[in-house]
């Protein structure tokens, strides 16, 4: 095989590709990216046999092939090679290869293409969504999905296919976050899907400016595609929780404030929060959200947000981290704190986005 390249084609390939590539496994080849040239085409792909990327690549083609090398030293290498020479990416005896720009010569080892695991191939049922709304569905809720839960179908991202919308929805039982977008089109056996945490984050990476995602689903795997780009997964399997259900009906209580400003002043009120717990307290009033936070080992610490419009008051305590991830996440510039009791989840809603919302179970605070 015989390639030429320009640095910042091969270079942004491998970047989308490293997340998958990762060193942490007892299969040496998966730490490889597999570079195959044929028919004209030059395609990088990486797998970790759970999430896998396959990503078209500019450049030119003196001689079809394929061969594996380790991901990151070839990243690490095109990173530090010239921007304005081409490199030159030669196969040669005994699965070596021959990396050339400008001056400079490095010759790594890797291994057949042969033994790379193949991608599986998902035919079935498709649906197009729009690059921004599937970029913004994810960001507006996979940071509230489990990490680690042995509760495995919270590990991951719940698209549920309604009539009238599709709502996309993550939680851990401690938070949850919810995204609504107009109704997707598929075929009436697909009622929804939870895709892999793992997934999401690299779905956001691989199409980061694509206009349209094609979305094809087949038994338990998932492909999402442009014209560049592949990236297939297995789905989570399993039921998702009735979500509907903690999200409350009515509320008592309204205060409308700066996202900003509550954001800034609960990272700093945090740093005197209890670390094993992280708990503040929320004395929400008609003028004023006041957040504090005591610690007898640490100190106190107390700061006043001003409220825009307001009804009902409430001393609630919340997990501080819990509350800046969600601020986080919300794009307003005002937000409605929502709520109904001390025991009952409070609800940021971000105004003038009807279509986000964000939910945050209470904590119990030491009187």
């Amino acid at each position: 095989m015989e390639l030429t390249f320009e640095k910042d084609d091969l270079l942004h390939s491998l970047q989308v590709l490293q997340g998958v590539a990762s060193g942490r496994t007892t299969l040496p080849i998966l730490s490889n990216v597999l570079i195959q040239a044929a028919d004209g085409r030059i395609e990088c792909i990486a797998t970790d046999l759970e999430v896998g990327i396959k990503i078209k690549v500019e450049g030119t083609i003196q001689e079809d092939g394929g061969i594996t090398v380790s991901a990151k030293k070839l990243a690490d290498i095109v990173k530090e090679l010239p921007e304005d020479k081409p490199i030159h990416f030669a196969t040669t005896a005994n699965d070596r290869v021959e990396i050339t720009c400008g001056d400079g010569v490095y010759k790594i080892i890797g291994l057949p293409d042969e033994e790379f695991p193949q991608l599986p191939s998902v035919d079935g049922d498709s649906l197009t969504i729009d690059g921004d709304t599937l970029r913004n569905l994810l960001h507006k809720t996979e940071f509230a999905a489990a990490t680690e839960d042995v509760r495995y179908f919270l590990n991951g991202i719940y698209f549920n296919f309604l009539p009238e919308k599709t709502e996309v929805v993550a939680t851990d039982m401690r938070w949850l976050a919810l995204a609504r977008c107009e109704p997707l089109t598929s075929s009436e056996n697909v009622k929804g899907f939870i895709v892999p945490l793992k997934a999401v984050k690299e779905i956001a990476r691989t199409f980061a400016e694509t206009d349209g995602v094609q979305i094809s689903i087949f038994e338990n795997q998932i492909l999402f595609a442009d014209e560049n780009a592949t990236l297939t997964t297995r789905l989570v399997e399993g039921d998702y929780p009735p979500y509907q259900k903690i999200i409350p009906e009515s509320t008592e209580g309204r205060a409308v404030v700066s996202k900003e400003q509550m954001l800034h002043a609960a990272r700093r009120v945090a740093l005197l929060s209890n670390p094993k717990n992280y708990a503040i307290a929320l004395e929400i009033s008609t003028e004023q959200v006041q957040i504090s936070a005591k610690t007898p080992e640490l100190g106190e610490a107390y700061e006043p947000i001003p409220v825009e419009t307001g009804t009902g008051r409430i001393r609630i305590g919340i997990d501080a981290r819990l509350l800046i991830g969600t601020l986080g996440h919300i794009e307003s510039e005002s937000i409605a704190i929502e709520f109904k009791s001390e025991v009952e989840p409070i609800v940021f809603k971000p105004i003038g986005e009807e279509n986000h919302i964000c939910l945050v179970m209470p904590m119990r605070l030491e009187s």
